[in-house]
Protein backbone atom coordinates (compact mmCIF):
# COMPACT_ATOMS: atom_id res chain seq x y z
CA UNK A 1 0.00 0.00 0.00
CA UNK A 2 1.39 3.28 -0.86
CA UNK A 3 -0.64 6.65 0.74
CA UNK A 4 1.29 9.88 0.12
CA UNK A 5 4.50 8.41 -0.35
CA UNK A 6 4.43 6.27 2.69
CA UNK A 7 4.82 2.80 1.80
CA UNK A 8 3.41 -0.40 3.64
CA UNK A 9 4.86 -3.88 3.31
CA UNK A 10 3.63 -6.87 4.96
CA UNK A 11 5.83 -9.87 6.11
CA UNK A 12 4.70 -13.09 7.95
CA UNK A 13 6.08 -15.89 9.76
CA UNK A 14 4.36 -19.44 10.69
CA UNK A 15 5.56 -19.99 14.74
CA UNK A 16 4.92 -22.20 17.20
CA UNK A 17 6.46 -21.00 20.45
CA UNK A 18 7.44 -17.15 21.58
CA UNK A 19 11.12 -17.83 21.04
CA UNK A 20 10.58 -18.13 17.53
CA UNK A 21 9.83 -14.46 16.95
CA UNK A 22 12.73 -13.05 18.32
CA UNK A 23 15.15 -15.49 15.85
CA UNK A 24 12.66 -14.27 12.97
CA UNK A 25 12.99 -10.25 13.79
CA UNK A 26 16.41 -10.63 13.85
CA UNK A 27 16.76 -12.51 10.58
CA UNK A 28 14.44 -9.71 9.38
CA UNK A 29 16.29 -7.00 10.66
CA UNK A 30 19.21 -7.95 8.45
CA UNK A 31 17.84 -6.95 5.11
CA UNK A 32 18.75 -3.37 4.36
CA UNK A 33 15.38 -3.03 3.19
CA UNK A 34 13.70 -3.81 6.77
CA UNK A 35 16.60 -2.02 8.44
CA UNK A 36 15.75 1.14 6.23
CA UNK A 37 12.51 1.08 7.38
CA UNK A 38 10.60 3.66 10.00
CA UNK A 39 8.63 1.53 10.98
CA UNK A 40 8.49 -2.58 11.35
CA UNK A 41 5.33 -3.40 13.64
CA UNK A 42 4.55 -6.53 14.71
CA UNK A 43 1.92 -8.70 16.33
CA UNK A 44 1.09 -12.49 16.39
CA UNK A 45 -1.02 -14.86 18.29
CA UNK A 46 0.32 -18.51 19.30
CA UNK A 47 -2.27 -21.44 20.21
CA UNK A 48 -0.31 -23.29 23.09
CA UNK A 49 -0.58 -26.96 23.60
CA UNK A 50 -3.31 -26.27 26.68
CA UNK A 51 -6.09 -24.47 23.87
CA UNK A 52 -4.75 -21.17 25.13
CA UNK A 53 -4.56 -18.31 22.92
CA UNK A 54 -0.90 -16.00 23.45
CA UNK A 55 -0.86 -12.97 21.68
CA UNK A 56 1.43 -9.54 21.92
CA UNK A 57 2.59 -7.07 19.96
CA UNK A 58 5.20 -4.25 18.96
CA UNK A 59 4.71 -0.87 17.68
CA UNK A 60 8.82 -0.08 17.20
CA UNK A 61 7.43 3.41 17.71
CA UNK A 62 4.39 3.60 15.18
CA UNK A 63 1.95 3.98 18.94
CA UNK A 64 -1.02 1.85 18.41
CA UNK A 65 -0.39 -0.23 15.02
CA UNK A 66 0.22 -2.66 16.93
CA UNK A 67 -3.18 -3.10 17.94
CA UNK A 68 -4.85 -2.92 14.18
CA UNK A 69 -2.60 -5.79 13.23
CA UNK A 70 -3.76 -7.90 16.74
CA UNK A 71 -7.36 -7.05 15.78
CA UNK A 72 -7.43 -8.31 12.29
CA UNK A 73 -5.63 -11.73 13.60
CA UNK A 74 -8.42 -11.98 16.41
CA UNK A 75 -10.61 -11.24 13.78
CA UNK A 76 -9.85 -14.02 11.34
CA UNK A 77 -8.88 -16.19 14.21
CA UNK A 78 -5.68 -16.81 13.22
CA UNK A 79 -3.21 -18.34 15.37
CA UNK A 80 0.38 -19.74 15.18
CA UNK A 81 0.63 -16.38 12.99
CA UNK A 82 3.19 -13.59 12.84
CA UNK A 83 2.63 -10.44 11.13
CA UNK A 84 4.79 -7.23 10.14
CA UNK A 85 3.81 -4.54 8.83
CA UNK A 86 6.53 -2.11 7.75
CA UNK A 87 6.17 1.65 7.07
CA UNK A 88 8.64 3.95 4.98
CA UNK A 89 7.09 7.86 6.19
CA UNK A 90 8.60 10.11 3.60
CA UNK A 91 7.35 12.92 6.40
CA UNK A 92 3.73 13.83 5.21
CA UNK A 93 2.15 12.96 8.24
CA UNK A 94 -1.12 10.55 7.55
CA UNK A 95 -2.72 11.27 11.26
CA UNK A 96 -5.39 8.49 11.67
CA UNK A 97 -5.34 7.26 7.94
CA UNK A 98 -1.65 5.78 8.93
CA UNK A 99 -3.94 2.94 11.22
CA UNK A 100 -6.37 2.67 8.21
CA UNK A 101 -3.28 1.82 6.02
CA UNK A 102 -2.10 -0.68 8.63
CA UNK A 103 -5.34 -2.52 8.79
CA UNK A 104 -6.06 -2.81 5.29
CA UNK A 105 -1.96 -3.90 4.46
CA UNK A 106 -3.36 -6.90 7.13
CA UNK A 107 -6.31 -7.52 5.77
CA UNK A 108 -5.24 -7.72 2.34
CA UNK A 109 -2.80 -10.56 3.83
CA UNK A 110 -5.00 -12.62 5.64
CA UNK A 111 -7.27 -12.81 2.73
CA UNK A 112 -4.76 -14.34 0.36
CA UNK A 113 -3.57 -16.39 3.13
Amino acid sequence: IIDRRSKYTVVWWYLETKTEIHEFMKDLLKDKYFQKATHNTYAYRIKLENGSILEWKNDDGETWAWNCILRELQRAEATNTLVVVTRYFWWIQLHSDRFKNVINATKEFLEKM
